[in-house]
């Protein structure tokens, strides 16, 4: 039982300390600012040489969680407008072309990255994926854990303001389901929704199956009518102080110096990522009857979690938002070996 308490100690501290600058800025009109405050706090920690933990199985609940909310807003009519999707996809395979062949450019000429280094960091996927990937490929995995992070977290900084600024997101949306009493039976079915999402990554059923299983489950249960929970603020917070500390332990083992020598060039390749997703989605926009936030934030090349998050406070289609990052590390994920490959034979 002491080993345990000693084991856990980092975890509890690196929670407090998160949760608590998170709600020094929620005191702020500073959107996502549970969110943002965790991820700051987590990061500067890591940098000060403080032990920073967050345990396996907390992030795999709160992945399942973020599922569950995105389900919690498929609606029928989200459903019908599916025919329409085919011009949004197309342009996030577009923009996900653009976004690669950018980053490379610019990894390559500017940091001097080696191919597979830049073509790992370049790609807009999944970072675990990337950074396993890297290995493999000969790849400096440091290097794309490094422009990754950076890139997740400039993503995660820029987005909320660019809407504010845009006009778009007034920072101060969110759900209503604190004004909602859930029943026994609504916590049921987030329960079965959280189990369920747990055994199919367990067993690996389905690609990035913590988010897309118990949003499937939740989306079925919510079209069908046999429940319309939303879930509680208080959940959404705590989901947002989880993500925003996974983020930030992503630089836990990185110096300052090392830091700064690749946030330079992360700054340059997120900026043109997020201009060109914020052109894709105006342009499709007005080639289709879709929202521009929600494509705007469908294109960003933030994490999946972490864009549902944003598209949840902005009172957007969140389930829109998350299919479409899905769609996009898939893409990433089929990708990755093919331009790889090509790096070798032109290396």
């Amino acid at each position: 039982m002491k080993q345990y308490i000693v084991q856990s100690w980092p975890a509890v501290r690196t929670l407090a300390l998160a949760s608590l600058v998170g709600w020094l800025l929620s005191l702020s009109s500073l959107p996502l600012a549970w969110m943002i405050g965790a991820m700051l706090a987590t990061a500067s920690a890591t940098f000060l040489k403080l032990p920073v933990d967050l345990p396996t199985k907390a992030h795999q609940i709160v992945r399942t969680m973020v599922g569950m909310m995105l389900g919690a807003s498929i609606t029928m009519e989200l459903l019908l407008s599916v025919t329409q999707w085919w011009a949004s996809l197309l342009g996030l395979f577009v923009v996900f072309a653009a976004m690669f062949l950018v980053g490379y450019i610019a990894l390559r000429r500017i940091s001097g990255f080696s191919r597979a280094s830049a073509v790992l960091c370049a790609i807009p996927g999944g970072i675990a994926e990337m950074i396993l990937l890297a290995g493999d490929a000969g790849a400096d995995q440091s290097r794309v854990s490094i422009v990754h992070a950076l890139r997740i977290a400039l993503t995660i900084l820029a987005m909320p303001f660019l809407l504010v600024w845009m006009g778009e997101y007034d920072g101060t949306s969110t759900q209503i389901a604190n004004q909602v009493s859930l029943s026994v039976e609504d916590w049921f079915w987030m329960s079965v929704c959280l189990v369920l999402g747990l055994v199919a990554h367990r067993y690996r059923i389905l690609p990035a199956s913590l988010v897309l299983v118990p949003m499937l489950i939740s989306g079925c249960l919510h079209v069908a009518g046999i429940t319309d929970f939303l879930v509680p603020d208080f959940v959404t917070i705590l989901v947002q102080i989880f993500i925003g500390v996974h983020v930030g332990s992503r630089f836990q083992g990185i110096t300052l110096a090392t830091l700064s020598g690749a946030l330079a060039s992360a700054i340059v390749v997120v900026g043109v990522q997020i201009s060109l997703a914020c052109g894709a989605a105006i342009l499709v926009s007005g080639v289709v009857n879709l929202d521009t936030t929600a494509l705007m934030l469908a294109y960003a090349p933030g994490g999946l979690a972490e864009m549902s998050l944003i598209a949840v406070a902005a009172d957007v289609e969140s389930a829109f938002v998350g299919l479409h990052h899905l769609f996009r590390v898939l893409v990433a994920l089929i990708a990755a070996p093919i331009l790889i490959g090509w790096a070798k034979r032109a290396a």
